[in-house]
């Protein structure tokens, strides 16, 4: 009896030891192994900084088989790549807005066919105390549907696969009051379209203290099409105004330093002569006072121009310190679809580094966006520090 015993307890632990095995090798071919190792290999070898990159790599090699799932990947990873201590670094999962908005961007680099989101026509910012809507794109959906800025959504801040569908939400307007019941109808647009869109729509003359100020919201500057925009309305639509406010906050950086160019008084006044001797004198740059509305989410390419608008003396910051995001990041697709945008180029602007710094505003205007029932504090001090300005430079 006592050698089958012995022959049973040889079996079992051969068993239980192929079990561990298994399990092992379950683990490290686990479904996020890959795309964690792919974020170690990116950081490795196009990371800026190649010594903290190899110490980094070194030290999340294999983090992805702890992952549980996506977003337990997602929340992983983003931990780990806060530790490089940097801007544009962070992973965006596949049907984030992060990723969809990169995906716009960057879709020609990532050669994506079409790239669309369900949207409502306004930004809404998660915050502690709930969700509220801090802008509302002119002409959209939720513009359409009364939101107002400050407005806290109590219910449907989700609108996946409501596209084309009124969709009853309820908001907050008064801190404490009844809510309110109001019907959107999300559309399927690409951000960038609706960037476009949202830019010139907010284009508008407004009259402040006996002045003319002209005023436009560049949610994004990635890419030529929004300053082509801004010049359009330079040359037409504001050629009357006597003061000029850009709104820099929120939404994606990515302006060119060419952008400067529309504020360059050295480019000539054009004048045409028609033959009855009409006269018409045009510019294509911007001369007279401008205001540059930024705050701490006014990121890369934008605090570029306001670094150099401040330095150069051409206009005036009003707002809050901008975000000291100042890297250019690179976006780079993993086989899970999920999206790494990693820094992978320091930049300095006129021999400064403004990553971790930001461009300090001439102007304090603390944000006031919880139940602010559209009103906007910092837009209203942009315009009052434009008007106050014609006639001075």
């Amino acid at each position: 009896m006592g050698a089958p015993r012995t022959v049973s307890g040889i079996r079992w632990v051969a068993l239980g030891a192929c079990s561990l095995l298994a399990t092992a090798a379950l683990a490290a071919s686990g479904p996020y192994v890959k795309p964690g190792d792919e974020v170690v290999g990116f950081v490795r070898t196009r990371f800026f900084d190649a010594k903290k990159a190899e110490a980094w790599a070194s030290t999340h090699q294999g983090y992805g088989a702890a992952a549980t799932n996506e977003e337990d990947f997602v929340r992983r990873t983003n931990e780990a790549l806060a530790e490089l201590g940097v801007s544009h670094s962070a992973l965006y999962a596949k049907g984030s807005a992060g990723h969809t908005a990169l995906s716009a961007i960057f879709q020609h680099v990532l050669k994506f066919p079409r790239v669309e989101y369900t949207s409502i026509g306004a930004d809404l910012v998660e915050r502690p105390d709930g969700v509220f809507v801090r802008h509302v794109f002119a002409g959209g959906p939720a513009a359409r549907a009364g939101l107002l800025r400050g407005d806290r959504l109590v219910s449907g801040a989700s609108f996946e696969g409501r596209a084309g569908k009124p969709t009853r939400i309820s908001v907050e307007r008064t801190r404490g009051a009844a809510p309110l019941s109001l019907t959107v109808t999300p559309r399927r647009v690409n951000p960038k379209a609706e960037w476009l869109e949202v830019q010139r729509g907010s284009s508008r003359i407004v009259e402040r203290n006996g002045r003319r100020v002209a005023y436009q919201h560049l949610f994004s500057c990635a890419g030529p099409e929004h300053q082509d925009v801004l010049q359009d309305a330079i040359t037409s639509t504001f050629a009357n105004a006597e003061a000029l406010v850009i709104d820099f906050r929120d939404g994606w950086g990515g302006c060119n330093p060419d952008f400067l160019n529309l504020f360059n008084p050295l480019v000539p006044l054009f004048t045409d002569i028609n033959r009855e001797g009409q006269r018409n004198t045009r510019s294509m740059t911007w001369r007279k006072p401008v205001v540059l509305l930024v705050n701490g989410n006014s990121r890369s390419g934008k605090e570029m121009v306001a670094f150099a608008f401040k330095k150069h003396k051409r206009g005036t910051l009003v707002g809050q310190r901008t975000a000291g995001a100042v890297l250019a990041g690179a976006p780079l697709l993993l086989s899970n679809g999920d999206l790494l945008y990693l820094a992978v180029m320091d930049v300095e602007v006129e021999g400064v580094r403004l990553e971790g710094t930001g461009v300090d505003v001439d102007v304090e205007v603390p944000d006031s966006l919880p139940y602010s029932e559209g009103k906007d504090a910092q837009l209203d001090k942009a315009l009052e520090v434009a008007a106050s300005a014609v006639g001075r430079r």
